[in-house]
């Protein structure tokens, strides 16, 4: 059973993470989100914490944290893992692209009395995280209910043809990618972190979005699930894992440049032929919808807590009581 209405706070930077949180104020839920990154004050982040007193806390990144920033938060504390590190895949040798040593190295940092219990992204790393700290779950990252779109379909009056964009940091890889796409059309690359207003704007805005992976190598990005949920045609990479989502059914995969390039001028020319990829994608993206996920996995956190304790000290001594902050 959970607390009503339950008081949740997510903790993260912004610009990454408030896309993927539940926002709610009603008798089910009252939620709000605390900006926090690496390098930032850790007693600011406390104090807000403190003024909200909440029932559960989820991290983004708990590896950013500072050794024993909550460990006297007697709630029941969810990291969010949410980077690609390296991994163990078929029995195979993990990855030793530098990208993933450095994010294993960050991985690494976790702090046990921070949390309670970690979550995943990415089933995959799984083997490589439970030396830091035993995964309890694997689930995609979550989109926030107020990026949700139904698909558009364009009219004959529509004013010139669907709009592209990219949203993520500029990297060798990427450019690659998507040169040959800016040079010929009009696709916009945001290349810096946005704020979740200014996100909402560029969905209403564009219908076709590129998923590139940050460097050669496989992963699931989140901005995959929310251009989906946006109603937009994806057209990525291969993603590893798929989550559930089927190439060529709710999104078009491509393997290089030249590839990208002819979809994209495919889709610009003609929107319909894209639309069922469209429609099946956003229907697919339901299952990641903030205030679906969200409840369902403080729930099980509640449970799996009363069930078999933790290795916290301050909710284990609480009993994971709900609203049992420290001073």
């Amino acid at each position: 059973m959970l607390p009503a209405p339950l008081r949740l706070a997510f903790v993260g930077q912004q610009t990454f993470f408030r896309a993927c949180a539940w926002e709610e104020d009603s008798a089910r839920a009252t939620t709000t989100f605390i900006e926090f990154r690496d390098g930032r004050d850790p007693e600011l982040l406390r104090a807000r914490l403190h003024a909200f007193a909440p029932d559960a806390i989820v991290v983004f990144r708990p590896d950013v944290l500072p050794r024993g920033v909550l460990a006297d938060f007697a709630v029941p504390i969810l990291g969010f893992l949410t980077e690609p590190i390296s991994r163990t895949t078929d029995g195979g040798a993990a990855a030793g692209h530098w990208d993933l040593e450095q994010r294993l190295k960050e991985t690494a940092r976790i702090d046990r009395q921070n949390v309670d219990r970690i979550v995943s992204f990415d089933p995959l790393i799984v083997p490589t995280v439970d030396r830091v700290m035993e995964v309890w779950r694997s689930l995609p990252i979550p989109v926030a209910d107020r990026l949700y779109r139904p698909v558009r379909r364009r009219d004959p009056g529509d004013d010139g043809p669907p709009r592209m964009l990219f949203v993520g940091r500029s990297t060798v890889h990427r450019e690659a990618f998507l040169a040959d796409v800016k040079d010929r059309f009009d696709c916009l690359h945001v290349a810096f972190g946005i704020q979740v207003d200014e996100l909402e704007r560029l969905l209403d805005r564009h219908e076709i979005t590129f998923n590139i992976h940050n460097e050669p190598y496989p992963s699931f990005e989140n901005r995959v699930l929310l251009h989906l949920a946006a109603g937009h045609l994806v057209i990525s990479e291969p993603l590893s894992p798929t989550h559930g989502l089927e190439p060529g059914v709710d999104f078009v995969e491509v393997t290089d440049p030249e590839a990208l390039t002819a979809v994209a001028a495919a889709a610009r020319a003609d929107p319909a032929a894209f639309l069922p990829v469209r429609v099946r994608g956003r229907q697919k993206a339901e299952l990641v919808r903030a205030s679906r996920v969200w409840p369902a996995l403080m729930r099980d956190l509640f449970a799996d807590l009363k069930a078999f304790g933790t290795h916290r000290e301050a909710t284990a001594g609480a009993a994971a009581a709900p609203g049992a902050l420290s001073a």
